[in-house]
């Protein structure tokens, strides 16, 4: 007799074990499916290969699906994988991203090997959010990658979602190029696309979240244009979710031309939408985006940003990621400096700064070692706070976060001229106009000068003109 398949064998093994579970001999099965005890037993054995057929007697009997005995899953799902797949995520929605993650994991690991690929796709979409509340970022985008790439997604997931997914987590670990080619090519990708009402509210949340990218890049321009339709399109879906995340994202964009009480106006009504939803995640994260926004103000609103900011915290203990949690803690670590308690300050960020991993968060970390830098400075230890202010806007720039570098190099000058250090210091506000797109002329005017005072011959080239060109 040649070899038992292993597949043969595996199959084998689950006809066995669903008859046991059943209370039936080999016989008692046979005799309901018109084959014999014996035959029975050679395929428990894996010594014959049952035909569709076969399976389609034997699922009846053994209360199974022909699916769950060919490879393990199938029909079985609603009282084994599925429950499995709820748990991952309501453990997911009520922050428990670590048991989330292993439960995901697991049944990805099952899925692979019994070639269910449905069930792979749900697992890996699970495990994709998961990967991302704990933090770990790259993996994260790994899996929304695969997603993206797959020709077929589970039932019930658009590819908008997938993309504002994978979106979203470039822009949090900085790789602000990316999540914009990455949201641009999904917009034009869903251009026209048609009236059904949950498209169109993906399409919002992508627009949204690319509103976002926009923002932190420092392209205000794009970002209100952008954000601009958007709105108008949150308008005509009619979906509160929809309006809410277009606001909330069109706030930013106000926030940052200066305009902060239109940008509280927007932010305020999102919260107002999400309040009425069931998203407890979203809603924590507008409190603590109006407390920045308090705080932002030039009479800052301390205490009423600091009830909000701990209302959210304890919120997003039991809802919110790694990266919520830092983004609602640095606010509140804030809330503390602009109350005058610096030494509070600082515990607070230096303990967010050990906590936001290496593949984490990079623009969230770099806020945080900003804010370090604000402390150091109320604190007058200059030197400490110019390393911090450094280091955070190196990894601004890197991210492509080019307003938010430009501010940081500002402060690492500022922080340099007081310590007298002027060439240091002349250097970082160099840094701070190169981030924030001013260019430095093709010529340097101490060298015009020099060369005036010697034969006054400039060299050529030293005095470009703009593009207009030379009247003859």
């Amino acid at each position: 007799m040649g070899c038992v398949a292993a597949w043969d064998r595996e199959v084998g093994s689950r006809i066995r074990q669903e008859r046991l579970k059943r209370e039936m001999s080999q016989e008692q099965l046979g005799g309901q499916t018109g084959m014999t005890g014996s035959y029975i037993s050679y395929l428990e054995a894996g010594r014959r290969k049952p035909s569709e057929g076969i399976l389609e007697r034997l699922a009846p009997a053994l209360g199974c699906s022909v699916e769950y005995l060919r490879t393990g899953l199938g029909g079985r799902r609603e009282t084994d994988i599925d429950l499995d797949l709820r748990f991952g995520e309501l453990a997911l929605r009520s922050g428990d991203a670590t048991a989330a993650l292993a439960r995901f994991t697991e049944i990805l690991a099952v899925a692979l090997r019994s070639g269910a690929r449905e069930v792979e796709l749900e697992a890996l979409w699970g495990r994709a959010r998961a990967l991302e509340s704990v933090g770990s970022l790259d993996l994260a985008i790994g899996a929304y990658e695969a997603l993206s790439r797959s020709d077929s997604l589970p039932a019930g997931l658009l590819k908008e979602v997938v993309l504002t997914a994978l979106c979203r987590a470039y822009r949090e670990c900085g790789d602000l190029a990316r999540a914009i080619e990455v949201g641009e090519d999904a917009l034009n990708l869903g251009a026209g696309v048609a009236d059904n009402p949950i498209v169109q509210e993906a399409s919002v949340a992508l627009a949204s979240t690319l509103v976002g990218c926009y923002y932190e890049r420092g392209d205000l321009t794009r970002g209100q244009l952008l954000a601009r339709e958007t709105l108008a399109r949150a308008e005509q879906a009619g979906s509160p979710v929809a309006r809410a995340a277009a606001l909330w994202n069109a706030g930013l964009i106000s926030e940052a031309r200066g305009d902060l009480r239109t940008a509280r106006s927007y932010v305020e009504r999102a919260l107002a939408l999400y309040s009425e939803t069931d998203n407890a995640r979203a809603t924590a994260l507008l409190r603590v985006t109006v407390a920045w926004l308090m705080l932002r103000a030039e009479e800052p609103q301390l205490e009423e940003a600091h009830e909000l900011l701990t209302r959210a915290v304890n919120e997003l203990a039991s809802v919110g990621s790694t990266l919520d949690m830092a983004y609602a803690e640095t606010e509140l670590a804030r809330c503390s400096l602009l109350k005058g308690d610096w030494q509070a300050a600082l515990v607070k960020a230096e303990s967010l700064s050990e906590r936001l991993s290496s593949d984490g968060p990079r623009l969230e970390a770099a806020r945080v070692r900003l804010l370090i830098g604000d402390a150091h400075t109320v604190e007058g230890d200059v030197e400490a706070a110019a390393a911090c202010y450094a280091a955070a806007a190196a990894d601004l720039r890197a991210s492509g976060a080019d307003r938010q570098a430009a501010s940081a190099w500002r402060e690492v000058a500022e922080s340099l001229a007081r310590l007298g250090r002027t060439d240091e210091a002349l250097d970082a506000y160099r840094a701070a106009s190169n981030a924030a797109g001013v260019l430095a002329p093709p010529y340097r005017i101490d060298e015009i000068k020099r060369s005036s005072q010697g034969d006054r011959n400039v060299g050529s080239g030293s005095l470009r003109g703009g593009g207009r060109g030379v009247d003859r």
